[in-house]
């Protein structure tokens, strides 16, 4: 017997994805989902329904026993998305139904960037793809990176703020920084903004090279400090540790503006020539904004 009339002030769902696997026809989430019973009257047995729009998922349901007033009950679902499903649908949720309750939940991000999860560097030297974040200062490096981590977390829920944002024209990342891509074989490499003053020491190329470690802080002197926990200079050190290190790509950021100020445009032609040179594959992310009136200016070569 089912009883009409619980709001979400008398139950509470939680979910909880505890595993996950990838088949032929699709992907599978394993859930963990705990139903709270907030009323003073138990909640009669019934089932858990999982529906989406067509086309993400398959209906699934549970059965959730009898639940006392104020305790709680666990039960596991397995929700099956199905492989054509896409981060371009109007609405990539699962929508989960008890007494008339119902919960929204997004379908975990970690289903649309599978293909990451597969991918591993083509360098057998290096075992992870070393993407580095570059360009001019305050371009939203940082928050790229705070980005991608919330969109690969397995939390649906999680809001990621590892890389400290706000640095405007100023610089607010001032230590080279590396963000492990949780689920796959990709790092991400936060830099301090490119200005006048930065990049003159011959930085930009150890760090294309992978001689740069991690919490390298822009104001080290290239030629004198020996890198953390050794006695070598970033010169000296281990080929097979450069290797490890070295990028495979570069993300160079112009944000909107850079390109109407003439010092700004010689700095990004230089750095982007240098990077060029190393043979590494390079995106350019202009982030511009224009009026109705204004078409966005050229960076010619």
């Amino acid at each position: 017997m089912e009883v009409a009339g619980y709001s979400a002030d008398d139950v509470q769902i939680d979910i909880h994805v505890a595993d996950r696997k990838v088949l032929l026809m699709g992907e599978v989430f394993y859930e963990t989902i705990t139903i709270h019973n907030e009323t003073d009257k138990p909640l009669p047995p019934t089932l858990l329904i999982s529906t989406s729009p067509v086309g993400v998922m398959k209906q699934r349901g549970v059965k959730v026993p009898f639940v006392p007033p104020y305790k709680q009950v666990t039960v596991s679902l397995d929700v099956h998305v199905s492989p054509a499903a896409s981060i371009d649908d109007k609405d990539p949720v699962i929508i989960y139904s008890y007494h008339g309750v119902s919960v929204i939940s997004p379908v975990p991000m970690s289903f649309f960037t599978r293909r990451l999860s597969k991918y591993q560097p083509y360098h057998f030297a290096a075992p992870r793809f070393n993407v580095v974040l570059f360009g001019i200062a305050g371009a939203s490096k940082s928050s790229f990176v705070n980005s991608a981590l919330t969109l690969l977390s397995s939390d649906c829920n999680a809001l990621i703020h590892r890389a400290g944002v706000g640095g405007s024209e100023h610089h607010n990342t001032h230590k080279l920084a590396k963000f492990d891509l949780e689920g796959t074989h990709m790092t991400l490499w936060d830099t301090w903004g490119l200005t006048p003053t930065t990049y003159t020491s011959g930085d930009l190329q150890l760090l294309l090279q992978g001689a740069l470690p991690n919490g390298w802080d822009m104001h080290d002197d290239i030629g004198d400090r020996p890198q953390p926990g050794c006695q070598q200079s970033v010169h000296e050190s281990h080929q097979s540790i450069r290797d490890s290190r070295a990028p495979h790509a570069v993300l160079f950021f112009i944000p909107h503006g850079a390109l109407d100020k003439q010092d700004e445009t010689d700095l990004i032609k230089t750095a982007f020539h240098q990077v060029e040179r190393m043979c590494l594959l390079l995106l350019l992310l202009l982030f511009y904004m224009v009026s109705d009136d204004q078409s966005p200016p050229c960076l010619k070569t």
